[in-house]
């Protein structure tokens, strides 16, 4: 069966299932069989390019004013992750959405005076049913309060590892809960995972899924999902790799 975003609201995902939804770079929709939909660091602009002139080579999949949601997460300030070019088109479309969002993104929403809940390292949040536990990213110098999730519902957990570089002791909690799914950059740029290191993070979460993301999103990005299937064919065989394409769910 398939899955397209913009049916996200009126599609549900079986009992016990989730839908998750690719919205290209690190951007994901999650929707759960309470029917919340939760959406992590969407962009869905070329707010990128206007700053700095990266080019997007993956095409936004979903409108800003198309997008449904009603858990927003935000895990750092950089423009492919808060994406302020979208947030206003977001927030008219889903005036009843909760953000949650990492102590580089206040500045912003206080501007806007969005209601949002700032979260930190150990902190978690439940909200809609669906529980939010921010753990450590290291993002270097570049953010140094960039956050990474663990979103847990109905007996399953989710790791996104947002941007982070390959720690030992950032990643330590993420991997000692045993996320089921993980979900790790793997463009090696700027910090961040390489193909090899995420196959070998999921290797010691014991992670059952991979969905790897942060790639073919801009040309300086780089990131191979080719190079990471070799990679956790070696690291992880018990791991079943899922490669989405923007904008079209699969039920996991």
């Amino acid at each position: 069966m398939a899955f397209e975003l913009k049916n996200v609201r009126k599609d549900k995902p079986a009992k016990g299932k989730i839908l998750v939804y690719w919205l290209a770079g690190a951007g994901f929709v999650l929707k759960f069989d309470n029917g919340t939909i939760l959406c992590i660091d969407p962009y869905l602009s070329d707010y990128v390019e206007r700053l700095v002139g990266f080019r997007r080579l993956s095409l936004a999949p979903i409108q800003p004013s198309e997008l449904q949601v009603d858990l927003l997460l935000y895990s750092h300030e950089h423009p492919d992750h808060l994406d302020i070019d979208s947030y206003d088109e977001i927030m008219k479309a889903n005036p009843k959405c909760h953000i949650i969002a990492a102590k580089p993104c206040a500045d912003f929403l206080k501007e806007k005076k969005a209601p949002f809940e700032q979260i930190t390292v150990g902190q978690t949040i439940e909200k809609k049913g669906v529980t939010v536990r921010a753990v450590q990213a290291d993002h270097g110098q570049l953010s140094p309060d960039a956050l990474a999730f663990v979103i847990s519902y109905g007996g399953r957990s989710i790791y996104f590892t947002a941007d982070t570089s390959n720690d030992p002791k950032v990643l330590a909690e993420a991997i000692a809960m045993k996320p089921e799914i993980i979900i790790p950059c793997i463009n090696g740029a700027f910090g961040n995972l390489t193909e090899q290191q995420a196959a070998e993070i999921a290797h010691q979460c014991s992670a059952k899924i991979a969905i790897p993301c942060h790639f073919w999103l801009f040309m300086e990005h780089g990131g191979s999902p080719a190079v990471f299937v070799e990679c956790l064919k070696k690291e992880s065989p018990s791991t079943r790799c899922i490669l989405l394409t923007p904008g079209r769910g699969e039920e996991i």
